[in-house]
């Protein structure tokens, strides 16, 4: 006869204190197994208190790799490359061996937020992704009205929670071509936004500016109820984009005090990699060209430098943050390496290709499924 067993989360029990601490430090597939134990783990793993708890564990990051690289036995010049979706199962990068993910699910991955990812086929095909929990949505396509002579050129995502409604939200932004000008459409932006509870679109509105801004990126940083993106005006200096997930505005916030660069080339060479720092928006920045680099932090409303590393005599292509201090780095010959600011020092991470998506992974047990 199976036993019940009532697991509490308050403090009145040191043993269901231990239960649930226990539970919430292992993997989101024994969590999935273990639903079936009794009740009450069944409706543990479901409680939006444990679900935080166990998202925000300190060792809950994996790394996850989309990589591109040349067949070298293949002599058919039109089908010679190879594309491989993989992670790292160990979170301390010790061991290098990769798990490659479902085959199927193949398109360029954004976000994520809290475990989530987006898989953008296009913007009529849209998944939204829980790796740990192997579990997909299909998002609906969006149907927009655009102005005469127009069309979509190209489409940039934020995802993110409403911190009012604690509903999750997909934000949708067009860029749109101008067919007279032969130039991006420089009045508005269509924006709409996707709610996870309602399945639909909503337009809300233009993305109205005084200068047309470009997006610099397709990922995303959540924090704290905003999106962030870096983007750039057409003469090339660089600044943020924040929205609100609560309020559904737009705001252009500047950058960190460094160099901007009057042409592309100068300023595509110094990219801003958006990340978290201590829990804090931030920027590495290639201050010599990507030779060294500078990390800018968000605090009290100003931006102010943490520290510089570098200069190497290698340049470096900066990609995401790891853990604190670690950066994940391609280097001028194509390798992923991670380089750690406290000790100086570099680790390959045996990846070597064409071209990278860096991505890091919490696993999350928060469903994806429609209700």
């Amino acid at each position: 006869m199976e036993r019940e067993m009532t697991v509490m989360t308050g403090h009145g029990d040191l043993s269901d204190d231990v239960m649930v601490e226990t539970l919430s430090r292992l993997p989101v597939k024994s969590l999935m197994r273990f639903r079936c134990v009794c009740k009450s783990w069944y409706s543990l793993v479901k409680d939006p208190n444990f679900i935080y708890k166990h998202l925000k564990r300190a060792n809950n990051m994996r790394l996850m790799i989309y990589c591109t690289y040349k067949n070298p036995y293949d002599t058919d010049p039109f089908n010679d490359l190879i594309t491989y979706f993989s992670i790292f199962p160990d979170k301390t990068l010790t061991d290098l061996h990769i798990q490659d993910l479902e085959p199927t699910m193949r398109g360029t991955t954004t976000g994520p937020y809290d475990g989530i990812f987006l898989l953008l086929g296009d913007r009529t095909h849209i998944n939204l992704w829980n790796v740990s929990m192997d579990e997909y949505r299909v998002v609906p396509g969006y149907e927009v009205r655009l102005p005469s002579e127009t069309r979509a050129h190209s489409a940039d995502y934020g995802l993110g929670v409403d911190p009012k409604t604690n509903d999750f939200k997909l934000v949708l932004v067009l860029t749109l071509w101008d067919e007279n000008k032969q130039w991006t459409y420089d009045e508005f932006s269509p924006v709409a936004v996707y709610n996870f509870t309602t399945d639909c679109w909503r337009d809300v509105g233009g993305f109205p500016m005084n200068h047309h801004y470009r997006f610099e990126g397709a990922d995303d940083i959540y924090l704290n109820g905003f999106c962030y993106w870096v983007v750039r005006r057409p003469d090339y200096y660089k600044a943020i984009l924040t929205f609100s997930m609560s309020d559904e505005v737009f705001q252009v916030i500047e950058g960190p005090n460094v160099p901007q660069f009057l042409n592309y080339n100068e300023s595509a060479m110094s990219p801003w990699i958006l990340g978290l720092y201590d829990d804090c928006l931030s920027i590495l920045f290639s201050e010599e060209m990507a030779h060294s680099f500078d990390l800018w932090m968000m605090t009290g409303g100003s931006w102010t430098k943490q520290f510089t590393f570098g200069p190497f005599i290698e340049t470096y292509q900066p990609f995401t943050f790891w853990r604190k201090g670690e950066f994940l780095l391609q280097s001028s010959d194509k390798r992923l390496v991670l380089y750690d600011s406290k000790y100086e020092e570099f680790r390959d991470l045996g990846i070597t290709g064409l071209w990278f998506s860096v991505n890091i992974l919490k696993e999350s047990l928060i469903t994806v499924k429609r209700r």
